[in-house]
């Protein structure tokens, strides 16, 4: 018996030519043969159609394929039929037999070649970067005629034929890289696992498809948007070589190309072309295509020659025809076109739960969003920190012109209930919507969620803390006041003010405690409850205390931010008396012990400086607080250097 000779017959070759794999839905041509990486451009359900003729010494019509391709996130599965994916071989074995009227007749092989089906899976691991793998299903069947003897009464032969099957899988793995978008490179492997479903007699191995394993390699580059070049080589020494241009018209993209081919053991060089005309739309494709062989495709082969050189492939060997194929595809996707990409998050500052309001109106973060589009777009940006907020919460929209990049905020809301102590590490979801559609972009970044007590260091958020006590702070001062209230009765009215914080001063300090805790950068704040229960703190605590008893039954506070000197900064509290400066000697004959401050009608009262460390009395706190104000805002031009700072509650 003779041996089949190892052949190298081209394995990438696809009914269509190659196309860039970036091409929208005409991409979708590119068969399993060309791209075990599948369709990468593809955003959802992709649906391809092929119906062909073979042009041979009789000219046939049939259905040559249906794929199916589905996206899940990174995901890409497909699945296609091919029954058109057929080769037929007729071969007069050599042997005849003579029939009872002195006829003779030849005996017939018939060898079929099928492919089946085809399952394709590949993994998006960056824009630029994925892999696949696919497996498909082969049918050989070998009928073949023979001549067996019959004994009976008397000798005869009969005819008859025996069938052999030899189905099979072929499974390859594929890897595809973009760089940029004028260059895709893909490399692959020809037949790297195939599986037998049975054994065949020996005598049939010779005429199976020949399973020898290669790499393919692919390159396409797009110099220009409507120009690209292809390249496929086998390492078994066939190639392709195309080119594609295209052009806008009719609201789609008209392409052409053309891609000629050199098999190694088909003649001549170029043993020939495919041709192909295309229009494709946003939804749907149709492709003309055909291949042109160079050389004679009518000639009869003898089972020897067969024999000798054997076929690895189905779609393109020495013994193809002629073909034409028109090629349906179509793209339907139910998922939203992305039309914005948020592409970094900047966090301001850590979470400080204490501030609620703050984050109201100062963004904790801002994001960088480009518009994707070629209309204006209206962005709805939204964040979510865990641990903090159950569901996201909306900032203002902002609109991105077209193809534009522009800079959102984020804002969040804290939650009244929340009291962690301890500061941890948490994440931020951040999220970017457009009017007509879901989240269309997310990213997730690290914060840091301080404990219920820290505090920034910044003067003007301990409002936050005076604020947040005030249930606590009023039922306090009131207690206070109540015990003093026919000392208050005998008050003029003008004075009333003056004297219920003096009389809260001189009750909330008797049993506190001055504890040192230099401010620095950041700081540990107590809540006016916690100082009353602990019994001190230092000056941040004890202004928080005083000033939030005051403010909770009425009396207008401010703040004065003596900044850091050598790390080391300082806070008291101004009282807002509601005195006329006409007034004020009312309470002091020395001008020096008071500050004239306008308030929201212009009208100018009377404000005195209290420091609240000085845990004796009200009176000798008002004589400190003075001393450092005009020390510090006055003489040395605090004020005016921004070295001193007044800071109102409201």
């Amino acid at each position: 018996m003779l041996l089949a000779m190892k052949t190298f017959a081209q394995s990438s070759f696809g009914y269509s030519g190659y196309w860039s794999p970036n091409e929208g839905s005409i991409s979708l041509m590119n068969s399993f043969e060309s791209n075990p990486s599948n369709h990468l451009s593809l955003k959802d359900w992709g649906l391809i159609m092929s119906y062909g003729s073979e042009f041979s010494s009789i000219t046939t019509s049939n259905l040559y394929m249906i794929s199916l391709s589905k996206r899940i996130g990174d995901h890409y599965l497909s699945l296609r039929y091919t029954p058109g994916f057929q080769k037929d071989f007729v071969f007069n074995n050599g042997q005849s037999i003579v029939l009872h009227d002195s006829s003779v007749q030849s005996l017939d092989s018939k060898f079929t070649y099928k492919e089946l089906f085809g399952l394709g899976y590949s993994y998006r691991f960056t824009d630029n970067l994925s892999a696949g793998f696919t497996l498909r299903y082969f049918n050989q069947e070998f009928n073949q005629e023979a001549v067996l003897p019959v004994f009976s009464d008397t000798l005869y032969l009969i005819r008859e034929s025996q069938v052999e099957k030899a189905n099979y899988w072929r499974g390859d793995l594929g890897i595809f890289y973009s760089p940029s978008e004028e260059l895709s490179l893909s490399l692959s492997s020809i037949n790297l696992i195939d599986a037998n479903e049975n054994n065949v007699d020996s005598e049939v191995v010779p005429y199976e498809i020949k399973k020898n394993k290669d790499a393919l390699f692919s390159l396409s580059f797009t110099p220009v948007k409507q120009a690209g070049l292809n390249l496929l080589y086998e390492t078994g020494g066939s190639f392709q070589v195309g080119c594609n241009t295209f052009l806008d018209a009719f609201g789609g993209t008209i392409g052409f190309g053309i891609t000629a081919f050199h098999d190694r053991y088909q003649s001549p060089y170029f043993a020939g072309i495919e041709p192909a005309i295309t229009f494709s739309s946003k939804m749907f494709g149709v492709a003309f295509s055909g291949i042109k062989y160079f050389s004679n495709r009518n000639t009869s082969y003898p089972l020897s020659d067969f024999l000798n050189n054997g076929i690895d492939n189905i779609v393109n060997t020495r013994y193809s025809s002629d073909r034409a194929f028109v090629t349906f595809t179509l793209t339907l996707n139910t998922i939203p076109d992305k039309t914005i990409e948020l592409l970094d998050a900047d966090i301001l500052t850590s979470i400080y739960p204490a501030l609620t309001d703050h984050y109201l109106t100062k963004p904790f973060a801002t994001g960088t969003v480009v518009n994707l589009t070629n209309s204006p777009v209206t962005v709805k940006p939204s964040s979510k920190i865990e641990g903090i907020n159950n569901d996201a919460i909306e900032s203002p929209s902002v609109v991105i012109g077209p193809k534009d990049t522009a800079s959102i905020s984020f804002y969040t809301i804290i939650p009244q209930s929340f009291n962690k102590e301890k500061a941890g590490i948490s994440y931020v979801v951040f999220n970017v919507k457009t009017e007509k559609s879901g989240a269309d972009a997310s990213l997730q970044k690290p914060i840091l969620v301080n404990g219920i007590n820290m505090w920034d260091g910044k003067v003007i958020n301990l409002r936050y803390y005076i604020k947040r006590d005030y249930p606590f702070s009023m039922d306090y001062a009131k207690n206070i006041l109540s015990r003093y209230k026919s000392e208050l009765d005998t008050l003029s009215y003008a004075l009333s003010i003056f004297y219920e914080a003096k009389i809260i001063f001189n009750n909330f300090v008797k049993d506190l405690v001055y504890t040192s805790n230099p401010r620095a950068e950041a700081d540990y704040v107590q809540f006016p409850h916690e100082t009353i229960k602990l019994r001190g703190g230092n000056c941040d605590d004890l202004s928080v205390c005083y000033s939030s008893l005051l403010e909770s039954v009425g009396i207008q506070t401010a703040l004065v931010d003596y900044k850091p000197v050598n790390g080391i900064g300082h806070v008291n509290v101004l009282v807002d008396t509601q005195l006329s400066p006409e007034q004020a000697r009312l309470i002091t004959n020395n001008d020096s012990k008071y500050f004239i401050r306008k308030n929201e009608s212009g009208a100018e009262e009377v404000w005195i400086p209290v420091e609240t460390t000085s845990l004796t009395n009200f009176d000798k706190a008002w004589d400190i607080g003075t001393q450092k104000f005009n020390e510090d805002a006055i003489n040395n031009l605090g004020l005016a250097k921004n070295t001193v700072e007044i800071v109102d509650v409201y």
